[in-house]
């Protein structure tokens, strides 16, 4: 839920002002009034279809008008405005690059923010399946399925068509969905031992010289050569690595 904006100038001659989500008010999470803002933005966003190349939500909206009685939003199902928000996946590009209806513009649209406020209405409604919160907890899942000896056997059953219809079967994963590979040698431990040697720091007018590397939950667990190759591309450029260690999850994929 976003504050109202005034003003008159046509959209995407200033730079866009994000308010601030107001998630402690009461209203933020009222079903009713979620509906009434889903509905009024999705009217904006039909009229306007130029972000028909970004993520599937606005191609997935557009066709639901389309298919609708009237051709327009009023004749799309309000239970169906959940396949919109299941697609968006927070990106932001709408709202930093194609959407010309953000703040200041008067109409106010700030399509990530109320996607978030339509996932956080789902979330307190209990409306997020086993699969989606088990699939979406990145570190717990990589934690486990990276033990040693244990990482072998899950890779091989991920890649064999009897696992792949086990997964189907049990948490919906469609059997050609891409899964990636899972290492006991983390992609943290990689880059330490690539980085780390004694150079001098040389900062520049912009830079401090120095770089701290977060290896995140995929370069921990799923793709460890890419923290690795990045620690040794910026160290033998002179560029001293720390990577950051103790990290936790920062949640996106549950959004």
């Amino acid at each position: 839920m976003s504050s109202p904006t005034m003003g008159g100038r046509e959209g995407s001659l200033e730079a866009p002002t994000r308010h601030p989500l107001d998630w402690k008010n009461p209203e933020f999470y009222d079903e009713a009034a979620l509906d009434k803002e889903l509905e009024r933005v999705f009217d904006i966003c039909h009229g306007c279809r130029r972000c028909f190349s970004l993520c599937n939500s606005f191609p997935t909206l557009f066709d639901l008008v389309d298919a609708s009685s009237t051709g327009e939003v009023d004749g799309v199902a309000k239970s169906a405005y959940w396949d919109v928000v299941d697609h968006c996946y927070l990106c932001d590009m709408c709202f930093m690059t194609k959407c010309p209806y953000v703040p200041p513009h008067p109409w106010n649209v700030d399509f990530p923010h109320l996607m978030l406020r339509a996932k956080a209405v789902k979330e307190k409604q209990g409306g997020h399946r086993f699969r989606d919160k088990l699939l979406s907890n990145t570190r717990g899942v990589g934690n486990i399925a990276g033990i040693p000896v244990v990482a072998e056997i899950v890779n091989a059953v991920n890649h064999s068509s009897i696992g792949r219809k086990l997964l189907d079967v049990t948490l919906g994963v469609d059997v050609t969905a891409p899964i990636p590979n899972y290492y006991s040698d983390t992609g943290t431990n990689r880059a330490k031992r690539a980085s780390g040697r004694a150079m001098a720091v040389r900062p520049t007018d912009e830079t401090r010289g120095k770089v701290a590397l977060f290896v995140t939950c995929y370069g921990h667990r799923n793709e460890p050569q890419l923290p690795e190759d990045l620690a040794v591309v910026f160290e033998h450029n002179g560029i001293p690595v720390k990577v950051v260690g103790k990290e936790k999850c920062c949640g996106m994929p549950k959004l």
